[in-house]
């Protein structure tokens, strides 16, 4: 995901974090869609949890659904620019080089559905009673994750802890 002339150092670990959340996402996405149909419903936890198999061919809550190849286009716009920027972003800090990589591994693993798969594909469905979130996926949970990190570190200093030049371009995590 990171590349770099640092042999795996800097990038290093948001580059595996990255590729793990990818590969994750897309394995989870390839049981959903092996399952069975669009639309196919498992109960997992009666009142509270069902495993589904729904698509989202928009951004989130189906917005812009009409748009799915220009969502595409700017996760891949969005990704290479996290990719560019990284070293700028993260500001010599490891925590949010861990940001960055939860919230890459998502935009890569949604994207992928958005280019190959023409929709996103969303199988973790909660309610409570008759209050119903929209389904998601692993992608969905890792950008939310590294979302919510990032406003944390923002605002109240969170993770704030700058590496020393020589423990960042060696990659110690």
């Amino acid at each position: 995901m990171f590349v770099g002339g640092d042999r795996g150092g800097y990038f290093g670990f948001p580059l595996w974090l990255g590729l793990f959340v990818t590969i994750l996402d897309q394995l989870t996405k390839l049981l959903v869609v092996s399952h069975g149909e669009i639309g196919w419903s498992i109960t997992v936890l009666p009142g509270l949890f069902n495993l589904v198999h729904v698509r989202n061919y928009g951004a989130a809550w189906g917005i812009f659904s009409e748009h799915t190849w220009l969502l595409g286009v700017v996760s891949l716009v969005a990704f290479v620019l996290l990719v560019v920027f990284f070293r700028d972003l993260c500001d010599g800090q490891r925590f949010l080089r861990i940001v960055y990589g939860f919230v890459s591994g998502g935009i890569f693993g949604n994207m992928l559905d958005r280019f190959f798969r023409g929709s996103v594909v969303d199988f973790l469905d909660f309610h409570w009673g008759a209050h119903h979130f929209p389904a998601f996926n692993v992608a969905d949970i890792s950008i939310t994750c590294g979302v919510i990190l990032l406003f944390l570190h923002t605002l109240f200093g969170f993770g704030k802890h700058k590496e020393s030049s020589s423990a960042a371009e060696a990659g110690e995590s």
